[in-house]
């Protein structure tokens, strides 16, 4: 896959942070999220990052963060779950947000509501995520979708939460401004990735994914935004754009003969 000069001089710097996005980046979008596998060849290329000196993993996914791991499947990474709600370490040690944390009864509790009132929509699958409650709705009928809005909408707003979306599927959220763009911050500048001497990649396919690419973009011209989308057409905040996780696979197994070659600064 080529990749401009200048872009490979941006990714020399160490340590580099890689962040990736799971489903629609490493892992192909499937009908039914538990039936989501990241391909082996893009596995061992992502567990070779993780491997090399100076290189640090962050997993960043709207899925639980134990969920994400489960898939990817990949040794001594950083994961981001829940859109930024929630963080588990190389070690296993779990960050979660005070504010975030306050509001675990609350979104039990609109999952109770919610889950009743969709039991007879055929084709939504509801997800209890702990922190986050998501509805996905790509195998529903799309006349039947508006119903699905108004009675998460009717939820979360007597309960004071937020309703956000994505590809296909619906987030019921707490109120505190957290999302996939504070959460790259955070943890880039961390992980040394927005140091000078470091460098940082971030790669997503969805719509809460371009929250990361702005708060990134933010930061000037240092960080590398990719957005993985076959649309050409289609409205992003990320510097760069590949067509398909095939494309994210072939840019990660890049990565390391890259950063090898001699970079003149």
């Amino acid at each position: 896959m080529p990749v401009a000069d200048a872009v490979a001089l941006r990714l020399a710097g160490s340590p580099l942070v890689v962040m990736l996005d799971v489903d629609g980046t490493l892992a192909p979008i499937e009908q039914r999220p538990t039936d989501a596998k990241v391909p082996t060849e893009t596995r061992r290329a992502v567990s070779a990052l993780a491997a090399a000196d100076g290189t640090v993993i962050v997993l960043v996914s709207g899925r639980a963060a134990a969920d994400a791991r489960r898939i990817v499947g990949v040794a001594n990474v950083w994961i981001v779950g829940n859109h930024g709600y929630e963080i588990i370490g190389p070690e296993g040690e779990t960050l979660i947000d005070p504010q975030v944390e306050a509001y675990q009864p609350v979104i039990a509790q609109a999952g109770r509501r919610i889950q009743p009132r969709l039991a007879d929509v055929p084709g939504v699958i509801f997800e209890d995520k702990g922190w986050t409650l998501t509805v996905h709705y790509r195998m529903a009928d799309p006349a039947l979708v508006p119903k699905v809005r108004a009675a998460l909408e009717e939820t979360v707003s007597a309960l004071g939460l937020r309703l956000t979306e994505g590809k296909m599927v619906f987030e019921v959220r707490p109120p505190a401004q957290i999302n996939k763009g504070t959460a790259v911050l955070t943890l880039g500048r961390n992980l040394g990735g927005l140091s000078d001497e470091g460098a940082l990649v971030f790669i997503g396919d969805d719509l809460s994914d371009e929250d990361a690419f702005r708060a990134l973009r933010s930061r000037g011209k240092a960080p590398v935004t990719v957005r993985v989308s076959e649309d050409e057409s289609a409205a992003t905040a990320a510097e760069f754009r590949v067509r398909d996780t095939s494309d994210v696979r072939a840019f990660l197994e890049w990565l390391p003969s890259a950063r090898q070659r001699p970079v003149r600064r």
